[in-house]
């Protein structure tokens, strides 16, 4: 089974806060570094003088391999919330994205974009949703492969409610980090290819 590395879908959320798109990605892995792999930053819009935040999370495998990215939208103000979530292309567009918190019911994100590499899906939710979401343990995102199988995939909610009540991370901070994870992937990925040249020329001996 892949192990899979949690972190904060940066690139997303400088869009949903209309921030510059420099960051793509921030590590929030969870281990004693961390205590939790979510994240959340805030920002000023200027055309409507509100607060905007972005709280999410993004999973990737140990090598760096995109899974997903969960993440609330709410603005100042304002009692509706967006979930943005992202999964890899080559999934059935319809009936969307299945979102479920825990055992609950279970609803349909319908996606809005798909660029090369991903897919984007919105649902919009109410002040219920979300303190499901503080109540809960897990968010289970049910998406389908052209063939029609169901691939579900968790998202862990532990943590949420506190980084999601915090205080916002400063951007510069996730930017800085964000050139630490690349680092770090470029390190992991040198070494799954060394061990497979090496199991490659164990095989041919």
């Amino acid at each position: 089974m892949k192990k899979i590395l949690k972190r904060v879908l940066v690139g997303c959320a400088l869009a949903a806060l209309a921030l510059p798109s420099s960051a793509v990605s921030v590590s929030a892995q969870t281990d004693e570094k961390s205590d939790s792999p979510w994240v959340k930053i805030c920002n000023v819009d200027p055309k409507v003088n509100k607060q905007i935040c972005f709280t999410s999370l993004e999973l990737r495998t140990n090598t760096g391999q995109f899974l997903s990215s969960f993440g609330v939208k709410e603005i100042d103000g304002e009692a509706r919330k967006l979930l943005i979530i992202a999964v890899p292309t080559g999934r059935l567009i319809q009936p969307g994205l299945g979102v479920q918190i825990d055992n609950g019911k279970l609803v349909q994100a319908k996606y809005s974009i798909c660029v090369p590499t991903t897919c984007v899906a919105e649902l919009v939710v109410d002040d219920g949703f979300i303190a499901s979401m503080k109540q809960g343990n897990k968010i289970t995102l049910t998406t389908f492969n052209q063939q029609a199988k169901a691939i579900p995939l968790e998202i862990t909610l532990i943590g949420f409610t506190k980084v999601y009540e915090g205080e916002a991370m400063d951007v510069a901070d996730l930017q800085k980090k964000q050139n630490e994870l690349q680092d770090e992937l470029k390190r992991r990925a040198e070494e799954a290819r060394q061990k497979l040249i090496d199991a490659q020329k164990n095989a041919a001996q």
